[in-house]
């Protein structure tokens, strides 16, 4: 599974450590959407949790306060934490796209700051978001390099060339033109034999079905030649 980190400034404020903070937490840059920029979703999936009407920052707790989880494929789930009161765009049930917006950064909840807590979990179990998670090209990451220990570039697989369609070889296309001219010559003789066929068969036809009548005396005498097919009738 091949997510986007979800805000287009990149600045870890937090890293994930297992059973202690189960996912990453992401600042922000007056210079580059300020402390409520655009939250964005990972990935492709479906919403299918939503707290948008959290409206306090608790010094206690652990408490996300306005949150959105997606379901993507493959057995994995993003949640968005800490949202802005009033700024989520979603509902459960809706199809969300690789890098569509979803809300703001804000700080309700259990929160020093504004920031973005960002889980990633597969079926039920949180994991360390930054193994699935790429920086895309056009996002923007911290010049501190203690903010972007272990990122990952996301580096899309070119298009393969299209295999050029080979030349077409002078001698063979004369080749292939002498056998279509063989061919074509061969099934005009074909034609031609096959209709002097159906001639010859209907002459004979006719001929079979051809009789001669003559009314003579039955005393008389008479020589009469007949041809191929033909038939005498006496009466």
């Amino acid at each position: 599974m091949t997510l986007r980190y979800p805000v287009n400034y990149i600045a870890i404020t937090q890293y994930y450590k297992k059973n202690v903070h189960n996912g990453i937490d992401l600042g922000w840059n007056s210079a580059h959407g300020g402390n409520e920029q655009p939250i964005y979703s990972a990935g492709d999936g479906e919403v299918v949790a939503v707290k948008r009407d959290y409206n306090q920052t608790d010094a206690t707790g652990s408490s996300y306060g306005n949150y959105i989880k997606i379901k993507h494929t493959d057995g994995f789930y993003t949640l968005y934490a800490h949202l802005k009161y009033d700024s989520v765009q979603v509902n459960v049930g809706d199809n969300v796209t690789q890098g569509q917006y979803i809300a703001n950064m804000g700080r309700t909840g259990r929160a020093n700051g504004n920031h973005l807590h960002y889980e990633v979990f597969i079926q039920d179990e949180k994991v360390n978001p930054e193994i699935y998670t790429y920086v895309f090209e056009g996002q923007i990451t911290s010049s501190n390099p203690t903010a972007t220990e272990g990122l990952l570039y996301y580096k899309p697989t070119p298009n393969p060339e299209p295999t050029p369609e080979p030349e077409p070889n002078p001698t063979e296309i004369e080749e292939l033109k002498k056998q279509i001219k063989e061919l074509q010559d061969k099934i005009a003789l074909q034609n031609k034999e096959i209709t002097s066929l159906k001639e010859e068969l209907k002459e004979q036809e006719e001929n079979e079905n051809f009789v001669f009548e003559y009314n003579v005396e039955k005393t008389s005498l008479y020589e009469i030649q007949l041809y191929d097919g033909e038939k005498l009738l006496i009466k």
